[in-house]
């Protein structure tokens, strides 16, 4: 485990964004399939809550992502006037205002190369226990949740690698993500074969090491990643949750 420092950050989401008008083809799809693959969650929300059934919603979230790839339809990209997430929801405002032919939508949703996962998609949207939000505020929640989540999933990726799922299942529960723990620090220690001081401590540097990725994960969607931004950033999307 690493100590809570503040990473040096040589790409951010606004360099994906613009390699999404790279001449060369096959780096401008990687682009955005890597950013289908991270903010597909909120887009899709946005777009159900705003009164879309469900296969329209796929459709249009796929057609949305196509769209990023089209000729100047990222002209307006400018880290200055703002960040990541609120510049892509400005994006999908416009894009689906201008969608009254839905057959269009869907004929570019089917040109995406990289679909993003539908039935989880509706999972997550019927799960959702606020349903007096906004489609601007389900954004903004899901925007923070889907942080959280790729933040826990890095974090259990490391584990993995270390053949170390059993302890990363042991201690997920204390980091206050989820459920709340069903088992005490000592019953826990003594199905670990290790002294309750020694779990803690280990609590105490995983919740160290998860600080430390979500706080790189929100910085990639600044271009100006500063400690302080971060942390107004942060602090920001937590409010959604």
């Amino acid at each position: 485990m690493h100590s809570l420092v503040f990473p040096y950050f040589k790409s951010t989401r606004w360099t994906i964004v613009r390699q999404l008008q790279d001449p060369d083809e096959t780096k401008a799809k990687e682009a955005l399939s890597l950013l289908c693959e991270t903010y597909w969650n909120p887009i899709y929300a946005f777009i159900r809550r705003s009164g879309s059934k469900a296969q329209d919603a796929e459709d249009l979230t796929q057609g949305f992502f196509c769209h990023l790839l089209e000729k100047n339809s990222l002209a307006s990209a400018d880290p200055a006037k703002g960040k990541l997430r609120s510049f892509l929801l400005a994006c999908l405002k416009n894009y689906l205002g201008d969608q009254h032919d839905r057959s269009s939508a869907k004929k570019r949703g089917a040109a995406l190369l990289v679909p993003f996962d539908s039935v989880l998609a509706e999972e997550y949207f019927r799960d959702e226990t606020v349903d007096h939000l906004s489609p601007d505020l389900l954004f903004q929640r899901r925007w923070a949740l889907s942080s959280l989540e790729k933040s826990m999933k890095l974090l259990e990726e490391e584990f993995a690698d270390s053949n170390k799922e059993q302890v990363f299942a042991a201690l997920k529960p204390f980091l206050g993500f989820g459920p709340e723990p069903e088992k005490r620090y000592d019953e826990i220690a003594v199905e670990l074969g290790i002294p309750v001081g020694t779990l803690k401590s280990q609590v105490h540097r995983l919740r160290e090491r998860w600080c430390v990725i979500l706080f790189e994960q929100v910085g990639m969607t600044l271009e100006n990643p500063s400690p302080e931004n971060i942390k107004s950033e942060l602090q920001e999307l937590l409010g959604y949750v």
